[in-house]
């Protein structure tokens, strides 16, 4: 993914919990014939040693993309908030864009071991499952049932090689125009909007 240096996003503590608000991503990779295969899946992010991070995630077995998963390099891509910015907010006339957040994650991939994969799934069902009145954790489902599941899926770790996050929000207008994008978005009223607004400002507030 292209990030120009001004709407380039450095910093891990960001990247990383805009990976744990948004983790159902894009997993990406290709067959030997450079075909590319895409799986929409929750991945979650781990803290494997101090320092190191990893990718947790999985895929259901008759899908044939995982045969490639030790194959070749995966690309696993996490998409935030977005809207479109019209030109009418501006002073004078320019042209429309797209403000957005996204975070494209490359590195290579390991198998798990059937407890691995359960343990992952476990730590995915309990951050899915904090916000529940009546939560529900893996140790509910009974080994028959689990077992059969495990055996469906392909669970994986990917390392992470190389980061890019772009966070794209009007870093390159000045303040008049910069606000008047803020206040249209927040009279909008949806959730993108709202959302894309209150990274903006929040941006803003942290530069002065």
């Amino acid at each position: 993914m292209y990030t120009p240096k001004l709407t380039r996003e450095t910093n891990w503590d960001t990247i990383a919990n805009f990976i744990r608000e948004n983790g159902f991503g894009l997993l990406i990779n290709t067959d030997n014939a450079g075909t590319p295969h895409a799986t929409h899946i929750p991945m979650t992010l781990v803290e494997k040693t101090p320092g190191e991070f990893v990718l947790h995630g999985h895929i259901a077995r008759i899908n044939p993309q995982w045969e490639w998963f030790e194959k070749n390099e995966t690309l696993a891509v996490f998409s935030g908030h977005h809207a479109y910015i019209s030109s009418s907010w501006y002073e004078k006339e320019k042209i429309p864009t797209w403000n957005y957040m996204a975070v494209h994650i490359h590195g290579t991939i390991r198998i798990q071991e059937e407890a691995e994969v359960i343990q992952a799934l476990g730590a995915l069902v309990d951050h899915y499952e904090a916000a529940s009145a009546c939560p529900v954790h893996i140790s509910d489902i009974d080994d028959k049932t689990l077992s059969n599941n495990v055996k469906a899926i392909v669970g994986f770790e990917m390392s992470i090689r190389e980061v890019n996050a772009n966070y794209k929000l009007s870093q390159n207008k000045k303040d008049a125009d910069y606000f008047s994008v803020i206040a249209h978005l927040r009279a909008l009223g949806d959730e993108n909007s709202l959302r894309v607004a209150a990274e903006m400002e929040a941006r803003r507030s942290t530069q002065k």
